[in-house]
Order: C-alpha cells, then sequence, then structure tokens
C-alpha cells in the first residue's frame, strides 16, 4: 500500500494577506483572483518558512495556475533586519489584520491617512480622511498608526488576535523603541531638543503601552503588491484628496480592483 503523503505548508508572499497557510483552502483564499500572486507548496514548515524569510525572489515561487513543487535549492541569502518591535510572525495567523498608511503630496503639503481591516481572512472595512493641509509623510503615517491600535483595542476587547501592518519603519521605530526614552526624558531626544510631532506620538505611545503584549506590529514592504498594504495607501490618497478631515468609512461595495485603480501614493 503507498504511503500517505505528509501535510503541506503554502507559503504566500504576494496575496490578500501573506504568511504560511496549512491548507490549500486558507491558501486559495488569499490568491485566487488576486492579481500577480505569488505562492508556492513546500513539503515541511521548516522549509516554508525559509523560504517566506527570502521573500518571492528566494525560491522561485508559483504564479497563479502553476504547478506548486518543491523549491530548488539556492545560496542562503542575508536576512534584512527587522525594526525594533516588529514581528513578520511567519507561521501564524491572525483573527484579524490591519493595514495602515499615510500620503502625502507634496511633503509637507496635503497629506491623509488610511487604514484597512481583513477579519477572518476577509475584506471587511476601509477607511480614510484625516486630512491635514500642512501635513507630511511622517504625521499621516503616525495617525494611521493610532487608527490601527484604536480598531486593535477594540479587537483584543471581543478575544481576537491581532496583527497591525505599517510600512513606515520610522513610525514603526518611533513608537516600538524611541518613544520610550523620549518620555524618560521630558519627550526630548538625546540631544535635548523636544520631538517632533509629540501632539501624535504620546497618545500613540501610550495605546502601544496597553497593547504591546496583545498585538504584533509587524513591518511590509510597500507597493510590493500586498493588497492590505495597497488598499491603505489608496484610501490614505483618497483622504487627502477628498480633504477628509474626520475618519470615515469606504464603502466596500466597490471590487478591490476598482479601489486599487484610484490614485496611488
Amino acid at each position: 500500500m503507498a504511503a500517505s503523503k505528509g501535510p503541506k505548508f503554502y507559503v504566500v508572499w504576494v496575496g490578500r494577506q501573506t504568511g504560511i497557510f496549512t491548507s490549500w483552502e486558507e491558501c486559495s483564499r488569499q490568491v485566487k483572483g488576486y492579481p500577480k500572486a505569488r505562492f508556492k507548496s513546500f513539503p515541511s514548515r521548516e522549509a516554508a518558512e525559509a523560504a517566506f524569510s527570502k521573500g518571492p525572489g528566494g525560491s522561485a515561487p508559483a504564479r497563479q495556475g502553476e504547478a506548486a513543487g518543491t523549491p530548488a535549492k539556492r545560496p542562503a541569502r542575508r536576512k534584512a533586519p527587522t525594526p525594533s518591535g516588529t514581528s513578520s510572525a511567519p507561521g501564524k495567523t491572525y483573527d484579524t489584520e490591519i493595514y495602515c498608511d499615510g500620503a502625502c503630496e507634496p511633503n509637507p503639503g496635503d497629506a491623509g491617512s488610511g487604514m484597512v481591516i481583513y477579519r477572518d481572512g476577509k475584506l471587511a472595512e476601509l477607511w480614510y480622511g484625516l486630512y491635514n493641509p500642512a501635513g507630511t509623510n511622517n504625521t499621516a503615517e503616525l495617525n494611521a498608526l493610532r487608527q490601527a491600535l484604536l480598531v486593535a483595542q477594540e479587537e483584543v476587547a471581543r478575544g481576537a488576535s491581532v496583527r497591525i501592518h505599517c510600512d513606515s519603519t520610522y513610525t514603526i521605530n518611533a513608537i516600538t523603541k524611541w518613544a520610550g526614552g523620549w518620555k524618560k526624558r521630558g519627550w526630548k531626544k538625546a540631544d535635548g531638543q523636544p520631538i517632533k510631532n509629540p501632539e501624535i506620538i504620546q497618545p500613540t505611545y501610550a495605546l502601544y503601552e496597553s497593547l504591546k503584549s496583545k498585538v504584533t506590529i509587524a513591518h511590509v514592504k510597500g507597493h510590493a503588491g500586498v493588497e492590505g498594504n495597497e488598499l491603505a495607501d489608496r484610501m490614505a490618497m483618497y483622504g487627502a484628496d477628498r480633504k477628509e478631515r474626520d475618519f470615515v468609512r469606504y464603502p466596500v461595495d466597490e471590487s478591490v480592483a476598482d479601489i486599487l485603480r484610484l490614485k496611488r501614493g
């Protein structure tokens, strides 16, 4: 009698959500119908985690419709450092995935923030706004992360596991790494100069401190084909273009493709 095949592990580099999935059903939800999806199956979790950490260029992932087989061995590639306080958490899935982004054109100038929420792998909510006519990329990104943390607070309260994705290393490090020292020095930098944007950083850091043991903040590469990041980018630009000062919901009844055709930041 033929030996039964062991379980497969599916890596998704580009799709609605990225990560490692343990069933084709889960993987398919992330890549089916997604433009230029990049994914591949592996015979073990170790192989999948190694391939996921290398990125789509490191193991020749399959596009939709291609056969997914065992990756060819390639020379080890040095992994880029992850910003302090973040985790890509390969192999782990979350009940709620939040993508946040900011946009400013010109910089400084018209700024807006955007946020996208997925629940149980499905697009649930889109948000845009917080327009500032004299904003910067940094203020827009910080505002977006604060809104994401506010949503995370509600999701945690209902018992959900949460991961926030942000493409700004400055914003991640400012809140998860530097803000603690700034607070101890009376919100001043090491050289004694006051920090910039304390009106956003202080409440955002307070939120992070209350949630850091329950919420993961992960860096996502911007404009790399990750649906959540691309949608958050469009929402940020939409908020700036519409000059919407509040943070309001965008209708999800449009197709993802239509939303992605909005102005890109």
